[in-house]
């Protein structure tokens, strides 16, 4: 859960970011805003709270933060009828939860979740996913050219490896197709020393005459592309 809490001042905000060991009510939720003077806060679902449990378990912290997921939910939401969904980096399956969450209980969208690590998506695999979710281990470098096309593409791998799957993952994306990527921010890192990010890969995506694309700074930094039509 992020609350946004009022300093005391109207142009002045701090972000606060609170971990529970167990599933807080949306009334708890409501009683911390007002004892903070909190003016926002975003609860993630229970799938989701599942995902990082699961994350716990490994000391795995490579998944994406709530923003990122959220706006995820909102885009697979969005999904036409007879749609179909491809996550790149299932990790443990806390990215694949918001893609679910925003499909709610429809039935008429596919959705598969790529991840090379084997360890990672036997533990996604251990949650409950509907019927139209398929969970595949391999290198998706190799794997999405086989796939066919897609409405929307979630590119999550480790960030050293996206630039390798710009061209693959713009291919598979259908005219009006969206594309997120997360931890896209130049800058993100720890520390005080902040490095650029992959060289050039915001800007070579960024520039791609194929797509339209935006660059939104917050969270892990985010690129958001729509394939153009031909």
């Amino acid at each position: 859960m992020e609350l946004t809490a009022n300093t005391g001042t109207s142009d002045t905000r701090s972000w606060v970011s609170l971990t529970f060991d167990h599933e807080i009510s949306t009334a708890e939720v409501e009683d911390m805003k007002r004892s903070l003077g909190a003016r926002t806060a975003l609860q993630v679902p229970p799938a989701v709270g599942a995902g990082y449990a699961r994350a716990r378990q490994i000391g795995f912290n490579k998944f994406c933060c709530p923003e990122v997921g959220a706006l995820m939910s909102v885009l697979a939401a969005a999904v036409p009828t007879g749609g179909r969904i491809l996550e790149l980096g299932t990790g443990v399956g806390v990215g694949l939860a918001w893609i679910v969450h925003g499909l709610r209980s429809r039935t008429d969208v596919e959705v598969a979740s790529i991840e090379i690590d084997p360890q990672k998506s036997g533990l996604a695999a251990s949650a409950r996913w509907p019927d139209w979710v398929t969970l595949v281990v391999g290198d998706a470098k190799e794997l999405v050219p086989s796939l066919g096309e897609f409405d929307l593409i979630f590119l999550d791998v480790p960030r050293g490896l996206k630039a390798s799957l710009f061209e693959g993952v713009i291919t598979a994306l259908r005219p009006r197709g969206q594309l997120l990527i997360d931890d896209m921010n130049p800058y993100w890192g720890k520390g005080k020393t902040r490095l650029p990010l992959d060289g050039r890969d915001p800007e070579r995506l960024l520039e791609d005459s194929r797509v339209a694309c935006a660059l939104l700074q917050y969270a892990s930094g985010m690129i958001l592309a729509s394939r153009l039509p031909d």
